[in-house]
């Protein structure tokens, strides 16, 4: 069993600048596919950077709604065990996103690369990610489109950072099933902060997103 750990090997969080509302600095591009069907359901594309990613959060078969927060509807999605996400039938050309799918999207919103090979993303990023409403402590501008919702996680029999916080399950690599999240949380001051490589325990439950194939 893992405990629960930062692992910020590859992303090195700054909060450094704030864009400014209505300004984006990495404009989104238009998806090919417009909708992609998971699990019985329809869920909209959004083409950020190089990559196809889902918008909205997974809420197929499994999963449990975070009873942390009584506003929760199913346009929120559902919170994941590694176990259950590995038993989602996906299309031909989808993924469970890893790692590296993730900071491509930091990339592909603004983070830099320094010189000791970590990246920087600066609270820019983290806003770009995250829906405009709501976010106890504000929203983002979701200039991305990926609408990050703040639906919180299931860590140790409870549910936590509802209102406050969104994570998405990812593998480490390409073929192993997901065992860690991308998380955008209250960092200090309570100023949104992204963690990458959130090692998680089992029974732990995420939200989930989807990535094609590139």
């Amino acid at each position: 069993m893992k405990k629960l750990t930062l692992l910020l090997i590859a992303v090195a969080i700054g909060l450094l600048s704030c864009t400014k509302k209505g300004v984006d600095p990495a404009p989104v591009n238009s998806a090919t596919d417009t909708v992609v069907t998971i699990g019985g359901g329809a869920y909209p594309v959004v083409r950020i950077g190089s990559q196809s990613w889902t918008a909205v959060n997974y809420t197929g078969p499994g999963g449990v709604f975070n009873s942390g927060n009584p506003l929760e509807t199913p346009l929120d999605g559902k919170l994941y065990t590694p176990a259950e996400a590995a038993q989602i039938n996906l299309p031909a050309g989808w993924h469970i996103p890893t790692y590296n799918d993730y900071l491509n999207l930091l990339i592909a919103r603004g983070a830099t690369k320094e010189s000791d090979g970590t990246y920087t993303a600066g609270l820019n990023v983290a806003q770009s990610l995250m829906a405009e409403s709501g976010w106890s402590e504000g929203g983002g501008n979701n200039y991305s489109k990926f609408n990050a919702l703040p639906t919180g996680f299931y860590h140790l029999d409870v549910f936590y950072g509802s209102g406050n916080g969104a994570s998405f399950l990812h593998s480490l690599t390409a073929g192993t099933p997901p065992d860690e999240a991308f998380t955008i949380g209250p960092g200090p001051d309570g100023q949104p902060f992204i963690y990458l490589g959130l090692t998680l325990i089992d029974g732990d439950r995420c939200s989930i997103r989807f990535v094609k194939n590139n």
